[in-house]
């Protein structure tokens, strides 16, 4: 690729991020570096007249600086190192009560993956339609109740009249039987 393709494909690539940034009539009047610093005084703009939001700005470089950990060896302050590495070995003992819940949870997602476990939802809806016939029978006990006192009310009565039929048919037939004496 000679320096001619790639100075073109350089000038493409400008001109299509100019018209990303900007208006599209307005680019053609302006360079790239116009475009960036209409961008930024307009952002700078914006902080003024909303100081929450330039406050905000103007940390974003410090909050990006002292979150990097790939950057640490720029940090300047050995003193912010040295409190961050203070403050990690403080908590060190609840960093490994963290390290050792989080292995028994991994122990038991184990037995969370267990196949038995997946059919839950269909035993619990086979558990609901059980409850829901237990539940019928329940209210319909007390009917049954009735019906099967009345049902063995009728039958003693039956049985006690029969009884009483048959002592009583017994006499009348002991009657015209003659005696052995």
């Amino acid at each position: 690729m000679s320096s001619i393709d790639t100075l073109q494909i350089l000038e493409d690539r400008v001109k299509r991020l100019e018209n990303l940034v900007g208006k599209f009539d307005k680019l053609e009047e302006t360079k790239g570096l116009e475009t960036i610093n209409d961008v930024q005084n307009k952002l700078s703009n914006f902080s003024s007249t909303y100081p929450r939001i330039g406050a905000v700005f103007k940390l974003l470089n410090d909050i990006k600086r002292y979150t990097d950990f790939d950057a640490i060896s720029e940090i300047e302050d050995e003193s912010l190192l040295k409190a961050k590495t203070e403050l990690i070995l403080s908590e060190e003992d609840n960093i490994r009560k963290l390290d050792n819940e989080f292995r028994k949870l991994n122990d038991l997602v184990q037995i969370l993956d267990n196949p038995a476990l997946n059919d839950i939802p269909k035993l619990c809806e086979r558990l609901k339609d059980l409850c829901s016939s237990h539940s019928s029978l329940k209210e319909n006990e007390d009917q049954l109740k009735e019906e099967l006192k009345n049902f063995l009310s009728v039958y003693y009565t039956s049985m006690k009249t029969i009884n009483e039929s048959l002592l009583n048919f017994d006499d009348y037939l002991k009657q015209f039987e003659p005696s052995q004496e």
